[in-house]
């Protein structure tokens, strides 16, 4: 995605989250689809218990029940499902690394293994597909996804008139239900944490959030519980980019590319925690005399040169590669190898 193509992506989004739905087309007319509130997933929790007590009637077992009858038939071995929900976290908390690290070439090898990881769970999720799961887990799930695209799709910008009454909806038929599901996944499609993230780190949303304060409440002009979850995530990131603007000694980078700003606060986030202490005061430096001095440093694996540099400004620290300075010292004193006196050296 260009820098170009990024900065549209957010102008959408960031209009659809004040709005507080996404609007789309559907069969020639306007779908608003709502963006829903966290007491909404209150509600659904309790449709979902209801839509499980209606399953335990019609005699469907639990999921745990289904796993242990499919290990037994050898449909679906227990070694299997354990692979595949392990599979599950392991892609999770790989994508939580790669969104906490930033520099580029360690970015590369974390994407090339999420990939590595998201090839196996397709394989595996192929072959799970093809096995007769019908629990009531999954019976509820079904009726609750049905239950919330209903809950969702508007005929009216404010969101008062839904799109099918409970009679209408009964008498479509399944390819039309279909395609209306696939309408309501594809419009909040975008809307992950990082693409999110991208809009609170834009200059449209964040210089209009920094004359509220940060005060979601008067930047949205409704309380804080009728927000919706992508208007609270937004202030979440909002007020985590604030804070490290009034906090960093940086200059944010003059640049197109979001991405590039995003990067710019995350380091700036590191930088600003590593100066402060845990008593939220100002890291102190220790003296140094005529017989000590404390020098500082710290050694980053696979970063580039131009990722050293920009380090090194932000941090008002000198980036060395130490490879190339200590052969260098070699040849200066003479010697085959340092020892730790030359290593000093090599620091200062």
């Amino acid at each position: 995605m260009t820098a170009g193509e990024k900065y549209e992506l957010c102008l959408r989004l960031y209009n659809d989250i004040i709005n507080g739905y996404t609007l789309t087309y559907f069969d020639k007319r306007e779908v608003y689809v709502k963006h829903l509130r966290d007491v909404d997933y209150a509600l659904f929790e309790q449709k979902r218990e209801i839509f499980k007590q209606q399953a335990a009637e019609k005699g469907l077992l639990s999921e745990q029940e289904n796993l242990e009858m499919l290990d037994e038939t050898g449909h679906w071995s227990k070694l299997e499902e354990e692979k595949y929900q392990q599979l599950i976290a392991e892609i999770k908390n790989l994508n939580k690394t790669h969104d906490q690290i930033f520099l580029e070439s360690q970015k590369k090898i974390i994407a090339d293994r999420i990939d590595k990881k998201q090839k196996e769970l397709r394989e595996m999720s192929k072959h799970r597909d093809l096995v007769p799961l019908n629990n009531l887990e999954k019976f509820a799930n079904e009726k609750l996804n049905v239950f919330i695209m209903k809950f969702c799709l508007h005929k009216d910008r404010k969101l008062k008139e839904k799109l099918f009454t409970e009679k209408e909806f009964d008498e479509l038929d399944t390819q039309y239900i279909t395609e209306c599901a696939t309408l309501y996944f594809n419009a909040l499609s975008f809307f992950s944490d990082k693409n999110i993230k991208r809009v609170a780190g834009s200059g449209t949303f964040l210089n209009s959030y920094m004359l509220c304060k940060g005060n979601p409440y008067y930047f949205f002009g409704k309380q804080i519980n009728s927000l919706t979850t992508y208007q609270v995530s937004l202030s979440n990131h909002g007020n985590g980019f604030k804070n490290t603007l009034e906090h960093s000694e940086g200059t944010p980078p003059v640049t197109e590319d979001i991405d590039d700003m995003i990067s710019w606060f995350e380091r700036e986030r590191e930088s600003i925690k590593r100066r402060y202490s845990g008593n939220n005061k100002p890291a102190k430096s220790q003296p140094s005399d005529s017989k000590t001095e404390r020098l500082e440093g710290i050694a980053i694996p696979n970063a580039s040169k131009e990722e050293l540099q920009t380090l090194g400004a932000e941090n008002k620290a000198t980036p060395i590669n130490l490879v190339e300075a200590a052969e260098k010292l070699k040849k200066k004193l003479g010697k085959d190898e340092l020892n730790i006196r030359d290593m000093v050296e090599l620091h200062k």
